[in-house]
């Protein structure tokens, strides 16, 4: 039995091959159990927990290496999700995003990201299938002038110790002096964090600016053929005027067109990491 847990959130059953596929590729990376989750939840109109079972066993039983187990229930979905690290053991979950899903169903990008919002735990969201193991080892994270930059590391570094993923640091070329000063100083904390890991990193600049930076630094980690890329929600309490109107940098990086997985961390005081 594992101590902690690669969490598959199953949502309506229409992803199943696409989260699964990452899921497994997880609980093997970091030597951690999996656990298929359902929540029927009225909210969603999904099939009831009778339905859904039948799916889930036959997941668990294609791929006996991994030894899925399956936790299938009613309930309100977010109540759930915030409470995978202390009822689940949960340390990582994967969910499905389908940007041409219908607003209501649990796949819309919007619809995942209320789901997570008060997750404790990272959460990789995903719109295609795993075919290709490769695929996360080059991962990309941007580190800029906020301290929030920071909670991206540890996860960077997980993919780099366990799966010997190449790292990219991607970032702007900050002109005002203060915002340097800044992010040189998230930069400094990064190289001592990773030198006592024994982690390196490339590091490659953005042009460009935009309303919604991370939308940038996620276009330049696909076109550099990064297959992942780990990024930190916008903290509610830090919302400012423009963004309660026109959405967070989430909202698009969630749904991004080169369909690249996202890895989230919300910031939080009482995040939730790896036994290792």
């Amino acid at each position: 039995m594992k101590d902690q847990f690669v969490i598959a959130y199953l949502s309506d059953l229409t992803m199943t091959r696409e989260v699964v596929s990452h899921a497994v590729f997880l609980a093997r990376m970091l030597n951690k159990g999996l656990i298929l989750l359902y929540v029927e939840d009225h909210r969603h109109n999904n099939p009831a927990v009778d339905q859904a079972t039948p799916t889930l066993l036959q997941i668990e039983a294609e791929h006996p290496d991994v030894h899925p187990a399956h936790v299938a229930m009613k309930g309100n979905t977010r109540e759930v999700i915030d409470a995978l690290p202390t009822m689940l053991n949960g340390v990582i979950a994967v969910a499905g995003v389908n940007p041409t899903a219908h607003r209501g169903s649990p796949t819309h990008p919007r619809q995942v990201l209320h789901l997570f919002g008060g997750c404790k735990i990272a959460y990789l969201t995903v719109q295609s299938p795993l075919t290709d193991p490769s695929t996360y080892r080059h991962v990309g994270y941007g580190i800029d002038f906020r301290k929030e930059s920071k909670e991206k590391l540890i996860w960077a570094s997980y993919f780099s110790r366990f799966n010997h993923s190449r790292l990219t640091m991607l970032h702007f070329d900050y002109g005002d002096e203060g915002l340097r000063a800044k992010w040189h100083n998230n930069v400094l904390f990064m190289n001592k964090f990773f030198n006592g890991l024994g982690v390196t990193y490339d590091q490659q600049s953005v042009s460009g600016r935009a309303l919604f930076p991370e939308t940038l630094v996620c276009d330049a980690a696909a076109h550099i053929g990064c297959g992942l890329l780990i990024s930190v929600t916008t903290d509610t309490r830090d919302l400012d005027i423009i963004e309660w109107f026109a959405g967070t940098q989430e909202r698009r990086t969630v749904r991004n067109p080169h369909r690249l997985p996202v890895l989230f961390i919300n910031p939080r005081n009482d995040i939730y990491v790896l036994c290792d």
